[in-house]
């Protein structure tokens, strides 16, 4: 085993508390779920303490399950982000990566993008009319329909 494999299992052996836990990552290929629902894969190159990230090669990803389609970006890009809007992260097993999406349907990155932002902003409707029921001020039809 090699001296940097060592430094690598003694790291990872110890549970850290901070944005130093995803030391291990760095160099590998990884995908990030963000605060909006959007996923990235890409390889993870830096951060810093406050868990902001660069991610190399990245590709956007757009999963749409009630119609299991999918939508990702065409061209690799570079990726700055910061670590509020970071949900999850995860390694990626490439040998499997693939077969994730066996059954799923690849659709247009320009349809994906238009379908994602429509669902956005039906989402966002609907929560906004939710707050003013809450408020006494909204729509309480049990149902919120959009035309």
């Amino acid at each position: 085993m090699s001296n940097n494999q060592n430094e690598d299992l003694y790291l990872q052996s110890y549970p850290f508390t901070t944005a130093a836990a995803i030391i291990g990552s760095v160099d590998r290929k990884v995908f990030l779920t963000l605060y909006d629902g959007r996923t990235i894969l890409g390889v993870l190159r830096t951060f810093d303490q406050f868990g902001n990230l660069v991610i190399h090669d990245g590709i956007e990803r757009l999963y749409f399950p009630e119609s299991k389609e999918y939508s990702e970006s065409l061209q690799p890009e570079i990726y700055f982000l910061r670590g509020e809007n970071l949900v999850m992260m995860g390694e990626i097993d490439i040998d499997g990566e693939d077969e994730t999406l066996l059954g799923w349907k690849r659709i247009d990155w320009d349809l994906g993008s238009k379908k994602w932002i429509d669902s956005s902003k039906k989402t966002k409707l609907i929560n906004e009319n939710n707050d003013l029921i809450k408020k006494g001020k909204g729509l309480d039809s049990g149902k919120f329909f959009l035309f």
